[in-house]
């Protein structure tokens, strides 16, 4: 019963009230706090890269304790395991002392058994020996008979030999040619032997050469075709004059309409102040919409996706929807092509409901009556824009930013974090 005490003592441990979500709104009432501090304080560019620091540290830390906690729940989990482990053993033991006695009288039948089967093999030992003892002498008479023959055979060649001295002389001379001729030949056909496997080898290098210098040829091909290729995939992006779409904006009075012209450029653009946390700094494109009254809109690309631009107050009357819908196409094409991860984040995005953001049931009713339904909706927006709608005030996008910001979050340790959209080298304007 003792033995049991550990893990009862474990499994009564009291329950902690410091939960997951605790812990989540302390962090969530930490991130407003520190916007709130951003939005009332005239900082300079120094206060605010710090400021910028330590929501940065602030979201590690997060991370850090989920990490932690699910940790020190892996290591309860295996302790209880092992102590489970241990109580099933010592419960096993009686059995085991039986096992043991089985089989201590089994050992004590085998060796008797085992006695009784040597006393068997000395006996059959026994009689072996015994026939072998005949079978020797046996062997000795036929040695005996075949001494007698070699003697009786070595008489016989002696008088061969002596009756023909000559005949056996010149065996003896030919026999000693032919073994003199077949060393030569084995000679001869040694150092053959030698010259071809020396041309051999130098065959065999020249092939492996050749075999080397394919390889690297074919290395070569490979790379040359997977840098020709990725070339022809940035060259489809190029001077942006290779997809230019065209939309018409009907004048306010009816008088007429007014072009625009959608453009792809292959470089990045920095972004200007106001919209850098809601835009991709370290995008290697950005597009332009350009007008037949001698206006141009640059575009940057959003990190949900969006376009990020500053629309003219001479077009805002007039604008067309399906040029930002164009926009957004062409940004998640470029950002499945440069971005996958944050590519994924956005489809992840639209397909999650708005109210999984951890926001106030009020908040949550406002942003669905004004049509934002996903979480995806409500990111992309710009923080500007999103003040304008009604029942929202600042402190509300404020907050609303912040549970868009834990959501990445916990998309991230799911789903692992994205890849880089800051670039540290980007001069702020």
């Amino acid at each position: 019963m003792t033995t049991l005490a550990p893990l009862q003592q474990l499994q009564n441990l009291p329950v902690c009230n410091v939960d997951d979500d605790v812990l989540h709104q302390a962090f969530v009432t930490a991130y407003s706090q520190l916007n709130s501090i951003r939005k009332r304080l005239t900082l300079d560019d120094l206060e605010l890269r710090l400021l910028d620091n330590c929501t940065n540290a602030l979201e590690q830390i997060q991370i850090d304790i989920g990490m932690r906690l699910n940790h020190e729940a892996d290591t309860y989990n295996l302790l209880l395991d092992a102590l489970e482990q241990v109580q099933q053993q010592l419960g096993a033991q009686s059995a085991l002392v039986n096992e043991v006695t089985k089989i201590r009288l089994d050992a004590e039948n085998a060796i008797e058994d085992a006695r009784e089967a040597a006393t068997q093999r000395v006996l059959e030992a026994d009689n072996r020996v015994i026939n072998a003892e005949n079978q020797l002498e046996g062997i000795r008479s036929a040695l005996t008979t075949a001494q007698l023959a070699f003697t009786s055979v070595s008489q016989e060649y002696e008088q061969y030999r002596r009756k023909n001295p000559e005949r056996l002389a010149r065996d003896l001379n030919e026999r000693d040619k032919t073994i003199s001729q077949q060393r030569a030949d084995r000679k001869k056909d040694s150092l053959k032997r030698q010259e071809l496997q020396s041309k051999l080898n130098i065959a065999d290098k020249v092939v492996g050469e050749e075999r080397r210098q394919r390889a690297a040829t074919a290395n070569d091909l490979m790379k040359t075709t997977a840098l020709y290729n990725h070339l022809k995939e940035r060259v489809e992006f190029h001077d942006g004059r290779e997809d230019v779409q065209q939309f018409l904006l009907q004048l306010p009075d009816g008088s007429g309409d007014v072009g625009c012209y959608i453009y792809n450029f292959h470089f990045g653009l920095s972004v200007f102040h106001g919209i850098r946390d809601v835009s991709i700094e370290t995008a290697d494109f950005h597009f332009q919409i350009r007008t037949a009254m001698m206006l141009a809109m640059d575009v940057v690309p959003g990190i949900w996706g969006n376009p990020v631009f500053r629309l003219l107050p001479e077009l805002a009357p007039m604008w067309d929807t399906a040029i930002n819908d164009e926009l957004h196409t062409r940004i998640m094409k470029r950002l499945a092509q440069d971005f996958p991860r944050l590519h994924q984040r956005i489809l992840d995005g639209k397909a999650a409901p708005v109210s999984e953001l951890a926001i106030p049931t009020r908040l949550l009713n406002v942003l669905t009556k004004a049509g934002y339904e996903t979480v995806a909706d409500a990111g992309g927006e710009l923080p500007d824009e999103l003040a304008k709608v009604r029942g929202l005030s600042e402190a509300s996008v404020i907050e609303i930013r912040a549970a868009l910001n834990s959501w990445c979050i916990k998309w991230a340790q799911a789903n692992g974090d994205i890849e880089n959209i800051r670039n540290p080298k980007v001069k702020r304007r």
